[in-house]
C-alpha cells in the first residue's frame, strides 16, 4: 500500500509525449472491510476540489466504508488524491453536526428540520416585507453540483429577488478551472477537453498557477508529475520545462493589460 505521507499524490506512472496517461486505480476502505464485504458501490465525482475526480463510494450496512477511484473516468483515470481518499472518514465524526441548531435565550438548542426551516421563512418574510429582497445575500462554496447550483440560483434570484449573490466558483475555484487553460499551448480544437488528455501529454514547456495547484487540483497536478518525471529506465520520456508563475495573475501587469 503506497505510504500517502511520503507520497500524499500516489505513486508516480511516468509517460512520454504523445502517450496515453497510465491507468492507476487507488482505492481505501475501512479497516477489516474487504471490498468482497462491500454492499453496493455507489458511482460519484468528487467536490472536495476542482477536477471532479471520479470514483465509486463503498457502502456497507447503509453507511460509507470507503472510496475507489474509476479507472475509465479521462479526468482522473483512476487516481484519488488525499480528499479523496480520506475526506469521507468525516461523515461519521462524533463532532459532525447532525441535527439543525436554533438560538434560544442566547443559546443554541437541537431543533427539528421543519422548526429550523420555519423560522428561516419566517424571518425572510419580514425582512422581504421590511426592507426588500436587496437585505438578502448567498455567499456559496464552488464545490456544488449543478442541479445544487440550480436550485440555489431558484432560491435567491427567481425567488428572493436578490442579485447578491456570489462564491468561491469566481475566487477560488474560477482560479483553479482558469490555470488548465493557461497550463500548455492553445488547442486547436474548440471542444473542452481536459487539460491531461492532450495537451499535457504533448507540451515541451507548463506554466502553472494559481500556487494552490498541487491541493486546489489534484488531477492536474497529478499528470504534470508524471509526465514531467524522467525514467530511470528511459531518456525518450522528454520532459517538459516547468514553469512556475511567481506572482498572481490576476496582479500581474500581463492580467492587468488583458483585463482592460
Amino acid at each position: 500500500m503506497t505510504d500517502h505521507i511520503k507520497e500524499p499524490w500516489g505513486e508516480r506512472t511516468p509517460f512520454g509525449p504523445g502517450e496515453e496517461w497510465p491507468v492507476r486505480v487507488d482505492r481505501f476502505l475501512e479497516e477489516g472491510v474487504s471490498e468482497g464485504e462491500v454492499d453496493r458501490w455507489v458511482q460519484t465525482a468528487s467536490i472536495l476540489h476542482s477536477n471532479g475526480d471520479a470514483l465509486d463510494i463503498a457502502v456497507k450496512d447503509g453507511r460509507i466504508v470507503g472510496v475507489r477511484g474509476r479507472s475509465a473516468d479521462r479526468v482522473n483515470r483512476g487516481r484519488l488524491d488525499p480528499k479523496d481518499l480520506f475526506g469521507w472518514q468525516a461523515n461519521r465524526s462524533e463532532d459532525r453536526l447532525k441535527r439543525p441548531l436554533v438560538r434560544e435565550n442566547g443559546e443554541l438548542v437541537e431543533a427539528s428540520w421543519d422548526e429550523a426551516m420555519g423560522r428561516v421563512v419566517e424571518r425572510s418574510k419580514a425582512l422581504l416585507e421590511e426592507k426588500g429582497p436587496l437585505a438578502f445575500g448567498f455567499y456559496t462554496t464552488g464545490q456544488l453540483f449543478l442541479e445544487e447550483y440550480y436550485t440555489l440560483g431558484v432560491i435567491g434570484k427567481a425567488g428572493l429577488g436578490t442579485p447578491h449573490m456570489d462564491g468561491n466558483t469566481r475566487l477560488c475555484t474560477a482560479t483553479a478551472a482558469e490555470a488548465p487553460s493557461n497550463l500548455s499551448a492553445p488547442m486547436a480544437n474548440p471542444v473542452p477537453t481536459p487539460m491531461w488528455t492532450t495537451p499535457i501529454p504533448s507540451a515541451s514547456t507548463a506554466t502553472t498557477w494559481p500556487r494552490h495547484r498541487q491541493c486546489s487540483g489534484c488531477g492536474c497536478w497529478t499528470v504534470l508529475r508524471d509526465r514531467i518525471r524522467r525514467s530511470s529506465w528511459s531518456w525518450t520520456l522528454d520532459p517538459p520545462r516547468l514553469l512556475r508563475e511567481p506572482t498572481c495573475i490576476w496582479r500581474s501587469r500581463t492580467a492587468r493589460t488583458w483585463r482592460s
